[in-house]
């Protein structure tokens, strides 16, 4: 019996480091299936991916491998952002424009739901052999993630902070351009500085992304094209409108950008 203990420790110990060497499990949504079209131009490979979570998920990265005929590898990876769509469909509860109507048709409330299946299609080089992707970052409703793969997550964070900081910006240029009564064209002035704040940011050099450019810009000429608005007031109200929508947005996308992780390696 005491010959057998080395024998019985070794097996345990080749037990837990099976356990140890195990793939992590998957987080709240999974590639079910993949198929590709080599007919269609660019050759297409359609993911299926299925929401196993009990939650709404608001993004999700896939890590893709794909491999060639002529053995070249191509390993990257695909972000899918919803929250962009989540935060409009909530604006348009209740439009009935054929504008929100056609938003509806095309991303319901935006949300990738529990239980759901989710038709990803990704454009391939042709000649592709094998194809390899798993979903290694979750991000839900709740405010929560999931991750196997921490600097995409890290990238959601700051892309989605990013987006806050920028709002807050532009909101408090144009609410400083109302609180002066002898401008007499604010959107102009807040326009301009809102667009300088960009063409700055632009000019400098990043180690990451603290501002959304692309962003300021957008809402610079928004709110440019105010000036265009007759009188006054009407235009001061329009202005008014735009910070009251901004900081509505604001106020869901920063409790988005603040994600807690409950799944994967800590």
């Amino acid at each position: 019996m005491l010959k057998r203990l080395p024998y019985l420790m070794l097996m345990l110990f080749l037990a837990i480091l099976a356990v140890s060497l195990r793939a992590s499990p998957p987080i709240g949504a999974v590639v079910q299936t993949w198929s590709y079209d080599p007919t269609h131009n660019p050759p297409l490979v359609t993911l299926k991916i299925v929401n196993t979570s009990h939650t709404d998920i608001t993004a999700f990265n896939i890590a893709i491998k794909e491999t060639y005929a002529n053995g070249h590898v191509d390993k990257h990876e695909v972000l899918e952002e919803l929250l962009g769509k989540i935060v409009r469909a909530k604006e348009l509860q209740g439009d009935t424009s054929r504008r929100a109507e056609n938003f509806r048709r095309l991303y319901g409330d935006g949300a990738f739901h529990a239980g759901a299946v989710w038709d990803e299609k990704l454009p391939v080089q042709p000649g592709l052999t094998d194809y390899q992707a798993v979903v290694d970052v979750v991000t839900y409703m709740d405010g929560t993630a999931e991750s196997t793969n921490d600097d995409a997550l890290g990238r959601i964070v700051e892309e989605r902070q990013a987006t806050v900081d920028s709002k807050k910006i532009a909101t408090e240029i144009i609410k400083t351009a109302l609180a002066d009564a002898n401008d007499t064209n604010p959107s102009m002035t807040a326009a301009r500085k809102i667009q300088d704040r960009a063409t700055v940011w632009k000019a400098q050099q990043h180690t990451k992304l603290d501002l959304d450019d692309v962003y300021l810009e957008a809402i610079a000429n928004e709110v440019k094209a105010v000036s265009s608005s007759s009188g006054i007031v009407n235009r001061r109200d329009a202005l008014k409108q735009i910070v009251n929508r901004e900081e509505a947005r604001m106020s869901v996308l920063s409790v988005h950008a603040a994600l807690v992780k409950t799944g994967g390696p800590q």
